[in-house]
């Protein structure tokens, strides 16, 4: 009785583990699961979060899911296409913004920059995404079309953009950072 608290620590440890393990799509039911998410590429979400991540494609799933169907120029010529993914505020809700409660429409002075493979990268302001103000439906897209981006890293679709150039390909990285600071 005397090692109870202890026994319960470790067993709420364990847990944890394993539940943040599940998260990055570590942790798996079956053997073939297990070898599908470790075929998914990972990308981070850093900067001014709380709480940074490091994500398999698949554990985008995970979210709600949202659909949109956009056309955008690349180019000379129009594209056309049906994006699945998660809303970037719902991903970046988990690793919870670092906003100061004390200034005034903090989150207005922040952005989200979503940097690709190739270290292409786009930025989206903070006031755009967010659902008090811009509002937009910004994805963090896991297919694009009929085809699965598990394996390649998601794809930022910022719909409404008349251009592609913020459609950001193969993400690796999305960060977090505040308007007038250095990171």
């Amino acid at each position: 009785m005397k090692f109870r608290p202890f026994r319960l620590a470790v067993l709420s440890v364990g847990a944890a583990v394993l539940c943040a393990a599940a998260l990055v799509g570590g942790a798996t039911a079956t053997p073939s699961a297990q070898a599908a998410a470790s075929s998914c590429a990972k990308f981070r979400v850093s900067g001014k979060v709380a709480n940074p991540l490091t994500l398999r494609v698949d554990a985008l799933r995970s979210y709600p899911r949202h659909e949109v169907d956009v056309s955008f120029q690349a180019g000379p010529t129009v594209e056309h296409h049906h994006y699945v993914g998660a809303l970037l505020t719902d991903v970046l809700a988990t690793a919870q913004p670092q906003f100061d409660p004390a200034v005034k429409n903090d989150a207005l002075r922040f952005w989200v920059k979503a940097i690709g493979s190739d270290r292409y990268a786009a930025i989206v302001a903070w006031g755009e995404i967010d659902p008090n103000f811009g509002n937009k439906e910004v994805l963090l897209a896991y297919k694009e079309d009929a085809n699965s981006l598990c394996a390649a890293g998601p794809r930022l679709v910022v719909p409404g953009d008349i251009r592609g150039g913020r459609y950001v390909t193969n993400v690796v990285e999305v960060k977090v950072g505040r308007a007038g600071t250095t990171d």
